[in-house]
């Protein structure tokens, strides 16, 4: 007695599955990647020879919520930049060395950098944190 045995049929590959990991791949890749705009910093090394070392640098603290101390006076960012500037034409400082008080954060040091450089003070430099 021989019995038939039917002929498998072959199957075919879905490519549904595949189709869908590559597309929650794509998906997370872009919501992973930022699109936010680096930009450099440019600090100083150290390495240049101050022009006058009679002329002292100022000390300015970032203080919490944004506003600064200089001179034993608060600041908001526009009036700081404005007394710097005025600073440094009259040669009463040499440069601008921005330190951070406690509790305030490195993004809002980095940012209050970028923004006094922006404002027009080029002799900027980044200090140690505040006592």
């Amino acid at each position: 007695m021989q019995i038939e045995v039917a002929p498998r049929r072959k199957r075919s590959v879905s490519l549904t599955p595949l189709i869908d990991v590559v597309f929650n791949l794509l998906l997370f890749f872009m919501l992973a990647s930022s699109l936010a705009q680096w930009s450099g910093l440019e600090l100083a090394t150290g390495s240049e020879t101050a022009s006058n070392d009679d002329i002292p640098a100022a000390d300015i603290y970032l203080l919490g919520g944004g506003e600064f101390r200089y001179d034993e006076q608060t600041y908001p960012l526009q009036a700081l930049a404005e007394q710097l500037t005025r600073d440094l034409k009259a040669e009463r400082i040499s440069s601008v060395i921005l330190r951070a008080e406690d509790g305030v954060r490195l993004h809002e040091l980095i940012d209050s950098f970028d923004q006094l450089g922006h404002a027009g003070i080029q002799a900027l430099a980044l200090g140690e944190t505040a006592d």
